[in-house]
């Protein structure tokens, strides 16, 4: 298992050189996600950005066979984290070219990373945004994921019905994925909600010690 606190971030799969840059695993991720490709388009254009091609001298590199490159693209896009997930509702809650201010001014704000110049590793980058504390992206994915029931308020029920109108994104077609693509792109909003409930827990425990202390 691999170990940020241990292990160099990994630069091949298996032998296999991959481009490990935050902005390669983003457009894996937008290529697989992109409506307007089949499930075949969208599998090539994520192999072919993750896999190298040629080093950096220009020499033509070896690449993977089909199953080893897509359990490879699995493998980029889930295997940073190693939470126990459960299963949970697969709606579509972050789109980087949507929320990608939000995103932006977070990282800069909490991290002090500049996401247009600085270099990240894919992994670092889900780890930091992954864990971000409460901003403007959280709260708007916390919307986004939110459950309307039966048990909220007419007023409540109001806000988060016109909350969601505005920052509703297109959901992905199922049907057009494969299993192991599936996988890859739900992996992401499953870290997400699982954040949004960390995030909800470490609320009711600072509301629970003012209390308290009161």
């Amino acid at each position: 298992m691999f170990n940020v606190l241990l292990d160099p971030l990994p630069t091949e799969y298996r032998g296999f050189p991959i481009d490990s840059d935050f902005q390669i695993g983003i457009q894996i991720m937008q290529a697989l996600e992109d409506g307007e490709l089949s499930r075949q388009e969208g599998q090539a254009v994520a192999l072919s950005l993750l896999f190298l091609q040629e080093d950096a001298q220009g020499n033509q590199l070896p690449l993977p066979d089909a199953e080893t490159a897509l359990e490879g693209l699995v493998w980029f896009l889930t295997d940073w984290n190693h939470d126990h997930n459960s299963k949970v509702d697969k709606t579509r809650i972050t789109d980087f070219d949507i929320d990608q201010w939000r995103i932006y001014s977070a990282f800069k704000q909490h991290y002090g990373i500049n996401l247009n110049i600085d270099k990240l590793h894919f992994w670092e980058f889900m780890g930091l945004l992954t864990t971000l504390p409460e901003c403007a992206y959280t709260r708007v994915i916390d919307i986004r994921a939110k459950k309307i029931t039966s048990k909220m308020g007419t007023d409540e029920k109001k806000a988060y019905t016109e909350l969601k109108k505005v920052y509703a994104l297109d959901q992905p077609n199922e049907v057009e994925y494969t299993d192991n693509q599936k996988a890859a792109i739900d992996e992401f909003d499953r870290m997400m909600e699982e954040q949004k409930k960390i995030r909800e827990s470490k609320k009711l425990a600072a509301k629970a010690f003012k209390d308290m202390v009161r």
